[in-house]
Order: C-alpha cells, then sequence, then structure tokens
C-alpha cells in the first residue's frame, strides 16, 4: 500500500519535470502539496501497522503483569512453593527466588505498561519480600513452614496489600487505554 503510494508519487513528478511545466508557481505549488498529501497518508499508514503490531504486545503485558502479581498472593505462593520436609527457612528462600526469578521473567513487560504501573509492581514485589523477610526476623528460625505459612498470611489479613493495589492499577490503566 505504502509502496503505491510513492510510486504514484514518483510517476508524477517524472511526468511533470519531462513536461517541463516544474517552472509553473502554480505547478509547484500543486506538487509540493501532493507530496505533503503522500507523505501523510503514508505516516497513516505507518502508525496503523504500528498499533496493529503494539496493541496486542499490551495487552499481553498487562495479562502478564497481572498473573505475576496474582501468582505473588500468599495463598499461591505457599502452595506453590512448599514441599513436604521443607523447614521454615527453606520454604522463606524458595518463595523469595521465586518472586523474584517471575519479576525479572517479566522485567521487559515494562516497555508497555505507564511508569506509575511498574513502580505499583515494583511496589507490590518489594512489599512481598520484605513481609516473608520479617516474619524469619521476628519469628526466629524454630518456625514450622505450616507456622510460617499461617504468620505471613495474618500479617496480610485484613490489610490491602501492595498486590491488591498494582493489580487494580493495572486494571484500570488497561480498561482507559482500551
Amino acid at each position: 500500500m505504502i509502496l503505491t503510494y510513492i510510486i504514484i508519487g514518483v510517476v508524477a513528478l517524472a511526468a511533470i519535470f519531462m513536461f517541463g511545466y516544474y517552472n509553473n508557481k502554480t505547478t509547484r505549488e500543486f506538487i509540493l502539496n501532493e507530496q505533503k498529501k503522500t507523505l501523510l497518508e503514508i505516516q497513516k499508514l505507518q502508525e496503523v501497522e504500528t498499533r496493529k503490531i503494539v496493541t496486542p504486545l499490551q495487552i499481553q503485558a498487562y495479562e502478564r503483569l497481572v498473573l505475576f502479581l496474582e501468582r505473588m498472593t500468599p495463598n499461591n505462593l505457599v502452595l506453590r512453593c512448599y514441599q513436604a520436609g521443607m523447614d521454615a527457612q527453606l520454604l522463606k528462600d524458595v518463595m523469595i527466588r521465586n518472586i523474584r526469578d517471575e519479576f525479572e521473567h517479566n522485567l521487559s513487560q515494562q516497555l508497555y505498561i505507564s511508569s506509575q504501573a511498574w513502580i505499583y509492581i515494583k511496589n507490590a514485589k518489594e512489599d512481598m519480600i520484605n513481609t516473608i523477610n520479617s516474619i524469619q526476623t521476628k519469628e526466629g528460625e524454630t518456625m514450622s513452614p505450616t507456622a510460617f505459612a499461617g504468620r505471613l498470611f495474618e500479617l496480610l489479613a485484613g490489610r490491602e496489600s501492595q498486590i491488591e493495589l498494582a493489580q487494580d492499577y493495572l486494571k484500570d490503566e488497561m480498561q482507559k487505554k482500551f
């Protein structure tokens, strides 16, 4: 499509030059206006093509980041990370490693969301890691993995978590964009 416009423009210019009409002021203005129109049409087509590529990537980024946040919730995190025979320290380490690995896996998604949304994502990650670390620090090494998980649920119960704030922000932002 773009190539067609370029060819038409080149043929028109060649014809005008060949017939010597370029010296006429009106013809020159006409040619310049046609060139401007052709460039604007090309830019519009490029924008449409860019949107066709970028929009699905943006939607996918929102999906992936909401999934990351959901996987980081205490219920999902404990169920995914706990294995029989683990002690609380190992559970803590596996949970934190899991959060960091998934975060790193999704780093490139920040290209498709707002800076403010990315700040919410980072805050949720850091808040969860800090909460997990604080349990082990306050409770000591003698805690069972079950008690550790229970303490995590207690700490996060009754307060709006950074994860929920980030999820809400992402949902609102996506609804406004699309």
